[in-house]
């Protein structure tokens, strides 16, 4: 069966426009029927900005670590002490 973009919910059109169409059919297949969460991109990217901090941090550079990631210093210092 040929499926066309104007046969997609038109929710989905976006997403097969970005991903195309035999992406967003493996998606219907994988997930079709089930309610799915998207976390927010900025935390997919939570443990590898974490994991940078760890390795910039010298003992001295939190204030400067805490303006390049744009967090509060105390934000930065939790995630040095949870990571020591």
């Amino acid at each position: 069966m040929d499926l066309k973009m104007s046969d997609l919910p038109p929710q989905f059109e976006n997403i097969a426009m970005r991903v195309g169409i035999d992406i967003t059919k493996v998606l219907f297949e994988e997930f079709g029927g089930t309610s799915v969460y998207f976390p927010t991109e900025k935390m997919i990217y939570k443990e590898a900005r974490d994991r940078d901090i760890i390795e910039e941090f010298n003992g001295f550079n939190v204030k400067e670590l805490a303006s390049k990631y744009r967090m509060s210093e105390s934000y930065v210092r939790a995630i040095i002490r949870k990571n020591k």
